[in-house]
């Protein structure tokens, strides 16, 4: 099996264990990211030039899902050095455990819903966690109206809106209120971001729906940012899509209870 290692180049903590973990297996083929081996003298590869079976990030939350935008499909185990790690999961202590299984295929592969992004028809990226639409300058509100399935449901102002996947309701989409979706729910949740109205609460919908926002002054313009990675721009009269994406993320299972995780991260 070839398993691509992405570290987050910046922790020396990080890059040990990734030294640690290519000396514990001489036997496995393992590739690291270009950043990565220069710090470590090995030779590194870009991640989406990576040809490999498998992925292990070892960082947060956050090197998941720089490297899942960066390699479409393949497969990740998250070594936690981060965090709350509700993605990177596995403490630095049970790296050596987790590898081994990895590499003899005796972990478990789960699949979770991703959001496609679109500005205007243009696609921007997939989400894991979510899609946040922002007011460009933080002191002005944005007048926005919310669609599903062409069916307008509200209009109002606020500081902007996060539309979140279930695997992303514990996340930003949480701290702003939303519920917390089991990823079994086939469904995601739209947040609004301080709006005017009171009733504009979070709202929970099926991923079989098609959500839109459309931004309504012309002197106004927003970030749409996806899982805190990708940034596009949108003004007046653009409609910024959310649809359930053809793209699942695929992570190796190291601890598979749920609510475990919620009693323990939260």
């Amino acid at each position: 099996m070839q398993i691509g290692i992405v570290p987050r180049f910046d922790s020396q903590e990080a890059l040990d264990l990734t030294e640690k973990i290519i000396n514990q297996f001489p036997a496995e083929e393992f590739v690291v990211d270009s950043t990565s081996g220069e710090k470590l003298g090995e030779n590194g590869f870009p991640i989406e030039n990576m040809d490999v079976d498998s992925l292990i990030t070892i960082g947060g939350d956050g090197t998941v899902l720089y490297t899942l935008q960066k390699s479409e499909g393949t497969p990740i185990l998250g070594i936690n050095m981060g965090g709350r790690g509700f993605l990177a999961d596995v403490k630095p202590s049970e790296a050596i455990k987790a590898v081994k299984k990895l590499s003899k295929n005796e972990l478990k592969l789960i699949e979770r819903e991703r959001l496609n992004v679109k500005i205007s028809g243009e696609h921007l990226a997939d989400a894991l966690n979510e899609g946040v639409v922002r007011s460009e300058e933080p002191s002005r509100v944005l007048s926005f109206r919310i669609l599903i399935d062409g069916e307008e449901i509200e209009r109002t102002k606020g500081d902007g809106l996060i539309v979140a996947t279930p695997t992303g309701s514990t996340a930003y989409a949480m701290a702003a209120g939303g519920p917390i979706v089991d990823p079994a729910v086939e469904a995601f949740v739209a947040v609004p971001l301080s709006t005017h109205r009171p009733k504009t609460m979070p709202l929970v919908y099926p991923m079989s729906s098609t959500f839109e926002v459309e931004l309504l002054e012309s002197d106004r313009k927003a970030d749409v940012t996806v899982d805190g990675q990708v940034t596009g721009k949108a003004d007046q009269g653009k409609i910024i899509q959310f649809k359930k994406s053809k793209n699942s993320a695929k992570f190796f299972e190291w601890k598979g209870k749920f609510y475990k995780k919620i009693r323990e991260k939260l």
